[in-house]
């Protein structure tokens, strides 16, 4: 499944150096090391390895593991949201 995009869109990057304490500050660090957290697309329980990222949906923050398929779907909910403002 090839998707193109038709705009570039900003991504913001964390270091793994750095990981621990972003998601100590997103809230989600005790969840992570407790398994109690899933991937907003395909339900998967997120570690620290397998962390992808999060995203704002209205005042929500969803995470999402590494798997490109639900990157994928990140990217095309941003773009909804661009083209529908």
């Amino acid at each position: 499944m090839k998707t193109k995009l038709k705009e570039k869109i900003k991504i913001k990057a964390v270091h793994d150096d750095d990981l621990t304490s972003f998601l100590l500050k997103l809230g989600l660090l005790e969840d992570i090391k407790n398994s109690r957290l899933k991937c907003s697309f395909c339900d998967c329980v997120i570690t620290l390895d397998n962390f992808g990222g999060v995203y704002k949906e209205k005042t929500e923050l969803k995470p999402f593991c590494k798997k490109p398929v639900c990157y994928l779907e990140v990217l095309k909910r941003k773009s909804e949201v661009k083209q529908g403002s």
